[in-house]
């Protein structure tokens, strides 16, 4: 999940956070912004723990949403029907 994304303004390119808010200078071009956006959003993913790793399930490694996501969508969904069964 992106957190930064560019967009331009005029004739600049700007980065904003997931709240649409500017955090950081106009850049001449889009790569430059571009370039400043993933240092942002790799920093921002290092902080939560983003990331590929191992389900601790099944073991296959999957895009971790940070260190509270250690179940891959499949166990996670699995898990889920077996509490459902298990209330009804």
């Amino acid at each position: 999940m992106a957190e930064y994304r560019v967009q331009k303004v005029r004739d600049a390119f700007l980065v904003l956070n997931a709240e649409g808010e500017r955090v950081g200078p106009f850049w001449a071009n889009e790569l430059a912004a571009e370039r400043e956006r993933l240092r942002m959003q790799v920093a921002f993913d290092t902080r939560l723990k983003r990331g590929l790793r191992p389900c601790l399930s099944c073991n296959a490694e999957f895009q971790s949403q940070g260190i509270h996501n250690r179940l891959c969508d499949a166990c996670k969904d699995h898990a889920a029907s077996l509490g459902r069964e298990m209330a009804g």
